[in-house]
């Protein structure tokens, strides 16, 4: 009996170290991420200076998944006089910052930084003035932007100051959370938590032509009320936006187009000009098929990838 139970013993030596080999290299497979960092936090602020000028800041708070250098802020808006400052593990820079014009109207802002090795953390805050988030709309100025996240974000906050002297027209879309009146300008601010990849955002907010005295408070409870009727509007906005808008590249997306435009690629050699993995690839790919930007074609075991006409 007890050569028997020794039997059983070594038998079951190899399944428990199995399972325990399991155990501990399980976590480390699903914990990686097609993204290079997590975004912790995006902020935006938005002051309004003339009818013409805005004066927009970027915050984001990110997590590096892997080696980390650079940060690309895309805008299909102008981007006049950008610079930014980035924090490192508590160390604050001044960062070396470019622009470049990638397609169409969609501007890139590149920020460059010390190398950020995985799991360290920064705050980048990129500032620069632009004119097109302001519109004119039946004599009315009308502040419009529209933001899509290409993956998933922890918090998200957007801060529009509007200056004395602007009666701010309802609707607002979406409805805001916070409505403060101050001194010299009235705060609008949105927030969201735990976003999706690919979840988008359409702000519109009107404004009369300048006055002379400060804002009334009886427009601020008008406006809290009727403010909220602006979500009724919001899907009709996000499907027309959807239609006439072009789609904001990521710097992986941009590489893809300009090796397709040399001319058409199979899948495994763009995994190899990529130099990144294959899932992450598959997962770019499908996502710039859906936005329009190329079509893959089945060929043998891969995909031949070209540029949509």
């Amino acid at each position: 009996m007890s050569s028997l139970k020794n039997q059983k013993s070594r038998r079951g030596k190899p399944a428990l170290i199995l399972i325990l080999f399991l155990l501990f290299f399980m976590p480390l497979v699903t914990a990686q991420t097609p993204y290079d960092y997590r975004i912790n936090s995006y902020s935006l602020h938005f002051e309004v200076l003339d009818e013409n000028m805005v004066k927009e800041t970027i915050e984001v708070e990110l997590t590096a998944n892997t080696s980390l250098s650079q940060y690309v802020f895309y805008s299909d808006y102008p981007v006049e006089n950008p610079d930014a400052i980035v924090s490192i593990n508590g160390k604050t820079i001044i960062a070396n910052v470019s622009t470049n014009v990638i397609t169409g109207n969609i501007n890139a802002v590149y920020v460059n930084f010390p190398e950020l090795g995985k799991g360290d953390m920064a705050k980048i805050r990129i500032t620069f003035y632009t004119s097109g988030v302001l519109q004119d709309t039946d004599g009315k100025k009308q502040f419009a932007y529209y933001i899509k996240f290409s993956q998933p974000v922890g918090y998200f906050y957007v801060r529009l100051y509007v200056p004395r002297g602007y009666a701010v027209l309802t609707p607002i879309i979406p409805s805001p959370n916070k409505l403060e009146s101050r001194e010299n300008s009235l705060i609008l601010e949105w927030s969201r938590e735990n976003l999706r990849g690919n979840e988008e955002f359409y702000f519109i907010v009107g404004f009369s032509n300048p006055i002379k005295k400060g804002f009334d408070l009886r427009i601020l409870f008008v406006l809290v009320f009727l403010a909220f009727i602006g979500g009724f509007y919001a899907g009709m906005l996000y499907r027309e936006r959807k239609k006439g808008k072009p789609e904001i590249l990521k710097s992986d997306e941009e590489r893809v187009i300009e090796l397709l435009k040399n001319g058409p690629m199979l899948q495994s050699e763009l995994v190899k000009r990529l130099n990144v993995s294959k899932a992450k690839v598959s997962i770019l790919l499908r996502e710039m098929e859906e936005k329009g930007f190329i079509e893959r074609i089945k060929e043998g075991r891969s995909y031949l990838v070209r540029l949509k006409e």
